[in-house]
């Protein structure tokens, strides 16, 4: 039972490992790739900061990456409890920042006038 759970968590630590490495080399041409950001109009999209807002993307993969690979390999030692505490942090890192409106969402990333 370990081993299928920590597999699980190595398919998602390579899909979070992807991601990073396309932000990491595309950077600014990566956020089109971003939810609600990929929507703004490009006049819009010239309003933000696209190589913050790449650079907190990668980031955030990277750190997901390694939360989840760190959780597969607990898993193999405790089982189904490091399992649940690995998307458990997952789920908190992805939706720490998570907002309805997309201009709230990257508020913080405006350039200023």
């Amino acid at each position: 039972m370990k081993v299928p759970l920590a597999l699980d968590l190595c398919l998602m630590g390579l899909i979070f490992l992807t991601f990073a490495i396309i932000f990491a080399v595309r950077k600014e041409k990566a956020c089109k790739l971003i939810g609600g950001f990929s929507f703004f109009t490009e006049a819009q999209q010239a309003k933000y900061d696209k190589t913050r807002l790449a650079r907190d993307y990668f980031q955030l993969f990277r750190l997901l990456t390694i939360v989840v690979f760190a959780g597969a390999a607990l898993c193999l030692v405790l089982g189904w409890p490091a399992f649940v505490a690995a998307i458990a942090a997952m789920l908190f890192l992805v939706f720490r920042d998570f907002h309805i409106n997309p201009e709230k969402a990257f508020e913080k990333y405006k350039l200023n006038p």
